[in-house]
């Protein structure tokens, strides 16, 4: 909620989370973390939340008042990846670097070499294989999507209609998460950044470059 107007250092200041939603949000990565860590060494998503909940010292109770259902566990991390991203554009939004290398790199400080480490590969996989989860993926890059917004829409021309507005960044996004998915389905071989170069430069082809301002 934006604070009274009449307020207008307050107003104009982005509110600092409390210490209270601090350890919650560090409690929340510590679960995902720990589910993962799960997942990856039985090799599949079947654990339960008792199962989950235990290996962090928390009641299950605890666990369900921050993730209505187990296969919420997930969105910490996808959550933690797309701050790593908009951190990256924010860095790089006055930089007036090539566009479509602005936006390989930040989706790449995650990356080692373009690639995946063991551990990553083998979750992405099982996410990537199961619908609930995939859709948790899928919900997060959506609103990743509202906040790359931004970034396009200070370096290319969008329409005037809202649904015009959004679309690059609906595009961008979309398009790197199915270079990821089929890069990780195939074998996840080879350097994924190169695939990301041509699948930027396919979906944002049809849209003119922001003249720079004097």
């Amino acid at each position: 909620m934006m604070a009274d107007l009449a307020d207008t250092d307050t107003a104009t200041k982005p509110t600092r989370p409390s210490l209270v939603q601090r350890r919650a949000h560090e409690l929340r990565l510590e679960i995902a973390h720990k589910a993962a860590e799960i997942f990856v060494a039985d090799g599949d998503t079947s654990a339960t939340v008792e199962r989950i909940a235990g290996s962090v010292g928390i009641s299950t109770r605890t666990f369900y008042r921050h993730f209505p259902a187990k296969e919420d566990v997930v969105r910490p991390l996808f959550r933690e990846s797309a701050d790593l991203i908009i951190a990256e554009l924010q860095d790089r939004a006055q930089g007036g670097g090539d566009l479509i290398e602005d936006l390989v790199q930040a989706w790449s400080p995650q990356l080692h070499d373009g690639a995946l480490t063991d551990f990553e590969l083998r979750l992405m996989r099982l996410i990537a294989d199961n619908a609930e989860y995939r859709l948790r993926w899928l919900e997060v890059d959506d609103e990743l999507a509202g906040r790359v917004q931004k970034f396009l829409s200070e370096r290319i021309v969008t329409g005037d209609h809202p649904a015009l507005q959004t679309l690059p960044a609906v595009l961008v996004v979309q398009a790197t998460r199915h270079v990821f998915d089929g890069w990780i389905r195939a074998g996840a071989e080879g350097d994924v950044r190169e695939l990301l170069r041509r699948a930027l430069r396919a979906v944002l082809a049809g849209f003119e470059a922001r003249a720079s301002e004097p």
